[in-house]
C-alpha cells in the first residue's frame, strides 16, 4: 500500500464533498425552479 500525506488526503475528502454538495445544490436549484415555474406559470425566473 503506497504512503499517502494526510495533505492529499484531505484534499480529495473535500475535492469530493464540495463536487457532492455542488450537485445536490443544483439539483435543488433546478427543483424550486420548476415548482415556482408550475406555480406562477410567468416564464424562467432565476432566484
Amino acid at each position: 500500500m503506497k504512503e499517502i500525506s494526510l495533505t492529499t488526503v484531505v484534499l480529495r475528502t473535500l475535492g469530493r464533498f464540495a463536487a457532492v454538495s455542488g450537485v445536490l445544490a443544483l439539483l435543488g436549484w433546478l427543483t424550486w425552479v420548476m415548482l415556482d415555474l408550475k406555480h406562477l406559470q410567468s416564464g424562467f425566473t432565476l432566484p
